[in-house]
């Protein structure tokens, strides 16, 4: 499964309902993001932003950070490095952090890479009360098994 083409169809989905998708040739801070986390995105989410700018994108359960690259409060270049508990925190245990439930709640929206083995990981909330307070148990909720889940849900495919 070609994860460019697949995404491709979804972006033709969100676009015909009103969200503002632009195609771009390359998006240049992707790598530093990556090498700054200590972690890489998985396929058919890099497909999406290295292909693709965007606002605040609203998939329903989850508002992604912004792809523009312009160094915003809530773009994926910023987003993810803001908070110095909560940010170190999550890449420290694997977590890629890539947005809110709604913009206004801090209960972070990741990637749960824990499982080495799974090339699309499942989508998990934590709560950010407990990383913040250092709490041994944080509370997670399961989002969607993978982003191509998400992005069906959010598409209705």
């Amino acid at each position: 499964m070609n994860p460019n083409a697949v995404v491709d169809v979804f972006v033709e989905r969100l676009q015909a309902s009103g969200a503002d998708l632009n195609s771009i040739e390359r998006a240049p801070w992707l790598d530093e993001i990556e090498s700054r986390l200590g972690l890489r995105f998985p396929a058919f989410f890099r497909a999406l932003v290295s292909r693709y700018a965007f606002p605040v994108l609203d998939l329903g359960k989850v508002e992604l950070f912004a792809n523009l690259g312009d160094g915003s409060q809530y773009d994926l270049t910023v987003a993810p490095f803001r908070d110095p508990v909560m940010s170190p925190w999550l890449a420290e245990h694997r977590l890629l952090h890539i947005g809110f439930p709604c913009i206004g709640n801090y209960d972070p929206i990741c990637f749960d890479l824990t499982n080495a083995g799974s090339p699309e990981p499942p989508i998990i909330k934590l709560e950010h009360e407990a990383i913040l307070l250092a709490r041994r148990t944080v509370g997670r909720a399961a989002i969607a098994p993978n982003f191509l889940a998400l992005l069906a849900e959010a598409t209705g495919v």
